[in-house]
């Protein structure tokens, strides 16, 4: 088929849909007063565009609501008094033929944590400047439409899709009221109006997992509660979940959480032996503690989590046998290990891998909260995490008045930037989350090619002309102790005009080299003891 005979099939969408912000709000975080009337009503010109409101309910669970056009939209005391996400945005071109927005006020939403995990990637592009990020901030704005709009797409007469969808909502809150039930596929098919046939494929579109998944999720769901704030038998837990039998549950509940209901039920009560090297920061936000961590033989261990009562292990030398002396009832490991180490682990305890690949620390604090029942926890860290960006982001906006800012890594044979194209580590926070303005790139990509990271020579310094610097040296090539800092003896380091105007800034090596939300609260701090 050539252009001319496709042409309907290649042509763009009447309508565009353009983010205009995206901001969130703590829970007891108090609103612009322009915002809402004394009734509790938004209020809005008619010549605004449209909010998607993100509420969540400290559970891993919430609600989404869209507030159109010229529209009353009422938010009760309950909403008020959760955190939540508001994304504004608005439309180009024939109003009319915007079609896609659904004509209601509350979206389905199903599941909720995907939903949180495209907005979450969503504000960690908010500060975008790069034309890099800032089209992958467009895309990840019209994918997360997108997820709405495939679950509250307006009735059609031809296809009845607003038909299968309600039906399919129907059956959702079928199962949320009746999972202690005996239920079948069939049985919701029916409920739902749909031919089994069509039924779990429909399903899985709404929700992503197949219907009996879904109804085993909201039982261990419902087993979490229980285990996390009673002490009743795992038997009565298990059919009050709707599970026939104890050994049953027992096997599910490990299927699905990784851990024995016995363990989940001491991790909630701080009794859980844990070691998860590489993520004690995010264990530490939750209110854990590891009962050992992971040590680098150049690199040290992290202080900065004040964990100096607990033992270290060397997780560089490949061999993780040396756990056994700590006798963890669980081992958890981000997928960056060998089979052979994945072996070792799972013969000293239960061991769970975290396969999911992702440089979003909130989607990454999510997953390890989900393994110990603290979602409301994570949620609580998250909210205060931004609403001290925010802060800061204010006072060095009305510090900084546009100068630039570096950040290197040295070591001993290298010295890499870090950018604002970055995901990681450094980036996010130091140009994203508090909208500093980065230096452009000098040098080379880096050999390890990843967005925002570029090896520099000591002659390609003299291009480095940012008002502040940030340094870090790292001691993973030193053949002698301190030769990392041999650059701040050259000359073309004191030639540079930071160094001149002393406004050159040493941070801790893996602070800045991590990427939990402790380490990234702490970079916070380190910036605006820095430059404020």
């Amino acid at each position: 088929m050539d252009i001319e005979e496709g042409k309907q099939a290649w042509t763009a969408p009447l309508v565009q849909y353009v983010l205009q912000s995206i901001r969130f709000f703590v829970v007891g975080e108090q609103v612009e007063t322009s915002d809402w009337g004394e009734d509790g009503d938004r209020k809005r010109n008619d010549k605004e565009g449209f909010e998607l409101f993100f509420i969540m309910n400290g559970t891993g669970q919430g609600k989404c609501y869209l507030q159109g056009v010229g529209r009353p939209f009422s938010i009760n005391q309950q909403l008020i008094n959760c955190s939540y996400y508001r994304v504004c945005f608005t439309t180009i071109g024939n109003d009319e033929a915007s079609s896609l927005l659904p004509d209601k006020q509350e979206l389905a939403c199903t599941p909720f944590a995907k939903v949180m995990e495209l907005i979450d990637e969503l504000y960690g592009l908010s500060e975008a400047t790069g034309e890099l990020e800032l089209f992958q901030r467009y895309v990840k704005f019209q994918e997360l439409l997108l997820f709405l709009f495939r679950q509250n797409a307006p009735a059609t007469e031809d296809k009845g899709t607003d038909i299968n969808l309600h039906g399919v909502e129907r059956s959702i809150r079928h199962i949320h009221e009746y999972y202690r039930e005996l239920l079948t596929v069939e049985e919701l098919a029916s409920i739902a109006g749909i031919d089994r046939w069509k039924y779990t494929r429909l399903f899985k579109e709404v929700t992503g997992q197949v219907p009996l998944q879904y109804l085993n999720e909201v039982r261990i769901s419902q087993a979490k509660k229980w285990l996390a704030c009673a002490d009743d038998r795992l038997l009565d837990i298990a059919l009050n979940a709707g599970f026939n039998n104890e050994y049953y549950f027992s096997r599910r509940f490990k299927q699905t959480v990784g851990i024995s209901p016995g363990q989940y039920r001491r991790s909630r009560k701080g009794e859980l032996r844990v070691v998860a090297p590489y993520l004690e920061d995010f264990l530490v936000a939750l209110g854990m503690q590891p009962i050992a961590q992971y040590r680098h033989e150049k690199w040290g261990k992290q202080d900065y989590l004040g964990l100096n009562h607990i033992p270290t292990f060397d997780e560089n030398n490949g061999n993780f046998d040396e756990l056994t002396y700590y006798n963890p009832d669980l081992i958890l490991l981000v997928d960056r290990y060998e089979q052979q180490q994945y072996s070792q682990c799972r013969r000293i305890s239960n061991t769970c891998i975290l396969r999911e690949q992702t440089t979003n620390w909130r989607t990454l604090l999510r997953t390890v909260a989900d393994y110990f029942g603290r979602m409301e926890l994570a949620d609580d860290a998250i909210a205060n995490y931004a609403f001290k960006a925010r802060n800061a982001s204010h006072t060095l906006n009305q510090l900084m008045k546009g100068e630039t800012v570096a950040f290197l890594r040295i070591s001993a044979d290298q010295i890499i930037q870090y950018t604002e194209e970055g995901q990681g580590f450094v980036s996010t926070v130091l140009y994203g989350d508090v909208g500093l303005r980065s230096h452009s790139a000098v040098g080379i990509t880096s050999k390890s090619n990843r967005p925002g990271m570029f090896t520099l020579s000591v002659e390609e310094l003299s291009a480095l002309t940012a008002d502040h610097l940030f340094i870090t040296f790292d001691k993973w090539h030193s053949q002698e102790e301190g030769k990392e800092r041999a650059l701040l003896e050259q000359p073309e380091w004191r030639d540079l005009p930071a160094v001149r105007n002393n406004r050159v800034y040493e941070v801790d090596f893996l602070t800045w080299m991590n990427n939990g939300i402790i380490s990234n609260g702490k970079k916070i701090d380190d910036i605006l003891r820095s430059l404020a």
